[in-house]
């Protein structure tokens, strides 16, 4: 029997306790660091997932956790309002405080660092940290769990291109030599990732969510450009990584619009399976992207490439019966094969630590029925 494995997209909720510290602003010791690190790692490995990470838990959001590690940043700027909130103002007005990395409400602008000089890479040492702390853990834990960590640790980075679409240039002369200079930069971050023996996932929503955010002024082939631009500066980032060591997550971003606006997956298909990455994670369960697996009937999926569908819906709180996710696991396996598929989650749970659009106990739940409908999925193809 082929047994699909499984994972997620990165951030899971932060512990209870953790998150009260942070209201408080009480300081967050590595000491507890660890501790958090060792529960989310051990509930992972306990359900059963293939592959497993440290939930993001030593960071407030993926994007400024990496900016902190790049000397350059100063000032602020307001971050893009994505074009279904601007449509729809009175929708717009219900969020009233920050939520994640993009303004929702107008009123309530998030405030981003932009490049406002020479940058340079300055966090080896803190990412080093970061990385060793998961690595020892794991190590503690795998031997409870023989089935489970045989699949590994990843970990995350955002690409060059996503960096650009939250913080602005102001610096350099154009995007093109931005965008190439901090592929030059997260070179580095992602060189040492892949040292470590770690599956390297880039966070890619520049090429969808950027769509409609940033780039929204610009018509669909003008983002296919901008897509070709970004692509290319993000291989030669990766040019030293293995792409079978490689993952890359696209989304359309995880927030509590309507995303009516959203560019279709079948119009960016080419261009985003040119990403030097074996692994490529897509949403493919929320509302408007779970019909989009017939695309994978019409359009060639390289031969060479793994697909890590997402069949649970990280933006609501309703759990998926088992079965519900298996058929959708199927329905990609089914055109891929078996051994071609890895089930996963649309997105992230938490792209900043406050966020809490899915309470902790519901995100955990929804991964259990994640591992439970891969096991049905397998008896399916035995």
């Amino acid at each position: 029997m082929t047994d699909i494995k499984t994972t997620h997209v990165g951030s899971l909720p932060r512990p209870a306790e953790m998150m009260a510290k942070l209201v408080r602003k009480q300081e967050v010791t590595s000491e507890d660091l660890r501790q958090y690190l060792v529960t989310i790692l051990e509930r992972q490995l306990s359900l059963g997932i293939t592959y497993v990470n440290n939930g993001e838990l030593p960071r407030m959001d993926y994007v400024q956790a990496t900016v902190s590690r790049i000397s350059g940043f100063g000032d602020e700027a307001v971050a893009p309002l994505p074009r279904d909130l601007e449509e729809l103002p009175e929708l717009s007005r219900r969020f009233n405080a920050r939520n994640g990395l993009i303004t929702l409400n107008p009123k309530a602008p998030v405030k981003l660092p932009v490049c406002a000089g020479p940058l340079a890479y300055t966090g080896e040492a803190s990412l080093r940290e970061e990385l060793a702390m998961m690595a020892g853990v794991y190590d503690e834990l795998k031997p409870a769990h023989p089935d489970a960590a045989a699949g590994g640790l990843f970990f995350t980075a955002p690409s060059p291109g996503t960096v650009a679409l939250f913080m602005e240039n102001k610096h350099y002369p154009d995007d093109q030599t931005y965008i190439e200079e901090l592929a030059a930069i997260l070179k580095r971050e992602y060189d040492m990732i892949a040292d470590y023996g770690f599956q390297l996932q880039i966070d890619c929503p520049d090429l969808a969510m950027g769509r409609h955010t940033r780039f929204k002024d610009l018509s669909d082939s003008e983002f296919i450009d901008r897509i070709d631009l970004n692509v290319h500066a993000l291989n030669q980032a990766l040019a030293s990584v293995n792409p079978d060591q490689c993952r890359v997550h696209i989304c359309w971003g995880n927030y509590a619009g309507t995303h009516h606006c959203d560019i279709d997956l079948k119009t960016i298909f080419n261009p985003i399976m040119k990403v030097r990455a074996r692994y490529v994670s897509l949403e493919a369960s929320n509302h408007r992207h779970a019909h989009e697996w017939t695309v994978f009937n019409e359009l060639a999926f390289p031969e060479d490439k793994v697909l890590m569908p997402g069949v649970i819906d990280t933006s609501s709180s309703i759990v998926e019966h088992p079965d519900l996710v298996a058929q959708r696991i199927f329905n990609f396996a089914g055109i891929l094969g078996a051994e071609r598929v890895i089930a996963s989650t649309d997105c992230g749970f938490a792209t900043t630590a406050s966020a809490t659009s899915v309470s902790g106990e519901v995100a955990w739940m929804k991964l259990a029925t994640l591992v439970e409908g891969a096991r049905r999925a397998s008896e399916r193809f035995a």
